[in-house]
């Protein structure tokens, strides 16, 4: 990964991206506020990032600016995770499709994170789309974007 930050009016974009600029993790800095790419903001850019001017930062800065940035979600996020044990059946309703995989809200201020290949393409001839409701198992959780991990995932039929 790499990790940049770029300066627009009185923002500071922070960017996760991979070899191919693709974000993984954004934040947008202003003097009283910060934007994330993980709930509630879900802001990550949705096409290749290419912010100029920007400078090259190292994983430290990056970081710590990312746990500054989501430290005022932290003690919600311990809150909400344990009513998600592994080994948790659960169902969710598909969000969002981010490069880490899929995106389920399994309540009004929790979500999880499948894998995209554990869901089938489609669904009665439709593509796999938001609002289909997701079935799977906690497998643990992803304390970087405070998302539950879930496996053996299907789409769960009402």
């Amino acid at each position: 990964m790499e990790y940049i930050k770029s300066f627009f009016e009185d923002e500071i974009y922070y960017f996760e991206i991979d070899d191919q600029q693709i974000a993984y993790r954004q934040m947008v800095i202003t003097d009283n506020q910060s934007k994330v790419s993980i709930a509630p903001d879900f802001m990550l850019a949705e096409t290749e990032v290419e912010y100029e001017p920007h400078e090259k930062i190292s994983v430290v800065e990056f970081e710590i600016a990312w746990e500054s940035a989501i430290s005022t979600y932290r003690k919600q996020w311990d809150y909400y995770k344990q009513q998600y044990l592994p080994g948790d059946s659960v169902t969710g309703v598909l969000r969002m499709f981010y490069p880490q995989g899929c995106i389920i809200q399994l309540d009004e201020h929790t979500y999880a994170i499948a894998d995209r290949a554990m869901l089938p393409e489609q669904i009665d001839g439709l593509p796999l789309g938001i609002g289909i409701a997701v079935a799977g198992r906690v497998s643990g959780y992803d304390e970087q974007n405070l998302w539950v991990q879930l496996d053996q995932c299907t789409i769960h039929h009402v």
